[in-house]
């Protein structure tokens, strides 16, 4: 388990809310600063992916066993979504964009929603991505159970459970 401090800083708005957010002639300025120090506890989901290749091996498969997990394994095979690199350029031009919205005289506030709605648009197309693939992996995880005897089934568990406690 690590524990991890970090720095949040907010800044009260004196007549923007949520809501108004979205109101075009939102352009209130900050009238109170608030900065506080969060010690976090960053625990491993309880039912979060685990590396199941690591614990195959303990598990004494039989060669029947072992081709079927490679059978499992190509059908589930998938890698981590990652970031297109079209998206990663965009989300670097974004930040680009950000830093000169930041440094301008004026706020173009047309501009400013244009971009965050862009990032969000990146940023949700990448947690479904994520999701379809936690997904595919909690299936493959499921196939490769259903194989084990009822005896590397105990130990699997039990091996699971360690794993757990180390990451």
């Amino acid at each position: 388990m690590k524990t991890i401090a970090r720095v949040v800083t907010l800044a009260a708005l004196s007549s923007m809310s949520v809501g108004a957010f979205a109101a075009v002639t939102a352009t209130a300025q900050p009238t109170a600063v608030m900065t506080e120090t969060v010690v976090v506890q960053e625990q491993t989901p309880v039912n979060g992916l685990v590396n199941t290749h690591s614990i195959l091996p303990q598990l004494n498969l039989s060669t029947q066993q072992k081709a079927l997990v490679q059978k499992i394994d190509h059908q589930y095979a998938s890698r981590r979504p990652l970031l297109s690199n079209e998206n990663r350029q965009t989300l670097a031009n974004l930040r680009q964009e950000r830093k000169n919205l930041v440094l301008s005289k004026l706020f173009d506030d047309a501009r400013a929603k244009n971009m965050i709605a862009q990032e969000q648009h990146i940023w949700a197309q990448q947690q479904q991505a994520r999701a379809d693939y936690d997904f595919l992996q909690l299936k493959r995880e499921h196939d490769i159970y259903q194989i084990l005897t009822p005896k590397q089934q105990q130990q699997y568990w039990r091996l699971r459970q360690q794993q757990k406690l180390m990451y």
